[in-house]
């Protein structure tokens, strides 16, 4: 989710940077009537729609991640990166992917899988001793994402299940 919060800031940038040139050509274009002010301007002014049009995209999938993240059955990391030779100085952040589950979808990291929004449809959920499967989509289209966990024990087994069931009303195939 912090890929997306930063493509979304840079975006927001872009286009507040567009807004300031396109303001600074527009009082400065009243003193110079040249042609090539008002092409830079019209130039300026496509290329803020543009980085404004990015920038409402990467804010929808904010939205939706966010609300994947707050609602969340069922939270995975699934590996973690760090530097732990002690060459480079002292340990910087480590890198983890995380993966957020919900009645709202599957985020992750970067990539958002909507569930129950705009026609797609969660059908199926197979759970096993390492895996989660997902089987969505649409009337015409359907998909299968499995994704890869850790062990549980079988009470925190039924539990996720029993989450999975009272949120999104389809009971888990449990597999051994």
């Amino acid at each position: 989710m912090r890929a997306i919060r930063k493509r979304c800031f840079v975006f927001a940038a872009f286009t507040g940077f567009f807004i300031l040139i396109g303001a600074m050509l527009l009082v400065l274009g009243e003193t110079v009537p040249e042609i090539r002010v008002q092409i830079l301007l019209v130039s300026v002014i496509i290329a803020g729609g543009i980085a404004a049009g990015f920038w409402m995209r990467e804010f929808g999938k904010l939205k939706i991640a966010r609300l994947i993240a707050e609602n969340s059955i069922l939270h995975i990391r699934t590996a973690a990166i760090s530097d732990i030779s002690g060459e480079a100085g002292p340990p910087e952040d480590t890198e983890d992917t995380e993966i957020f589950i919900s009645y709202f979808g599957i985020l992750l990291d970067v990539k958002i899988i909507k569930f129950n929004q705009d026609g797609i449809r969660l059908r199926a959920v197979e759970m096993g001793n390492d895996f989660i499967a997902f089987t969505y989509g649409t009337e015409k289209r359907t998909r299968i994402i499995r994704l890869l966990r850790p062990a549980i024990d079988p009470a925190a087994m039924e539990e996720i299940s029993e989450r999975f069931r009272y949120e999104t009303g389809i009971t888990p195939t449990l597999r051994s």
